[in-house]
């Protein structure tokens, strides 16, 4: 969102939100709305049980609390923490709304984001509809690569976020053990590799055992 972030910086205030803080609670009515310019924010929730399940993660060029932003919801749906230090902008709902009804062509840019957060999350779903564990993860990552990958060479993709092994078993809802099982088996299969919670990923290697040809012609730019 260029044209976007352009706009804000004079109309915004910058923050620093240090790792492992919460940026907004659940039910919490958010004074402002963030925009990411460095780091990672993931969006969660606490099961009956206390578990932590991990709805979504934000990063660069990301807007949040979706939701409270778009005039879904009053609070904040879930809780949002800093996963590494996060450096954004802040600015008022209605400042944000007068600056996109302004210049249709920063509408336009915000319905072009909204269009594939959409997406995303359709691949997301697809994900935990999958009944084997493997597939949970080796559509989630597909999910993950729409939205995070970075390519590096023809089919060779990064996941450009640090994603530990328990927060990709929260992500899908899967035990670390069986989450870690299932990793090593993709990665002697030459799909991904892993190191320093950095995944690369083998596109085409991805869609083949997924069985997926039709994913061929998604846009990862």
């Amino acid at each position: 969102m260029k044209n976007i972030i352009s706009s804000l910086k004079d109309n915004s205030s910058r923050v620093l939100h240090r790792k492992k803080t919460t940026i907004f609670f659940q039910g919490e009515v958010p004074r402002h709305a963030l925009y990411i310019l460095d780091g990672v924010v993931r969006a969660y929730s606490i099961s009956n049980n206390g578990d932590e399940c991990i709805e979504e993660f934000y990063t660069r060029g990301d807007i949040l609390p979706p939701g409270w932003l778009n005039n879904h919801s009053t609070t904040c749906l879930f809780y949002y923490d800093a996963m590494t230090d996060v450096r954004a902008l802040t600015i008022s709902k209605d400042t944000f709304w007068r600056l996109l009804e302004s210049k249709p062509t920063l509408l336009q840019e915000y319905t072009q984001y909204l269009s594939k957060e959409y997406t995303s999350l359709l691949l997301r779903i697809n994900g935990l509809n999958q009944s084997r564990a493997i597939d949970k993860i080796s559509y989630t990552l597909y999910y993950l690569l729409f939205l995070y990958g970075r390519c590096l060479q023809e089919n060779s993709y990064m996941i450009d976020l640090r994603l530990s092994q328990t927060s990709l078993a929260q992500l899908i809802g899967q035990t670390r053990e069986s989450t870690a099982k299932n990793i090593k088996i993709l990665k002697n299969k030459g799909i991904i590799n892993y190191r320093s919670s950095i995944y690369t990923v083998d596109k085409a290697k991805l869609e083949k055992f997924m069985g997926e040809d039709s994913f061929r012609d998604i846009d990862l730019t």
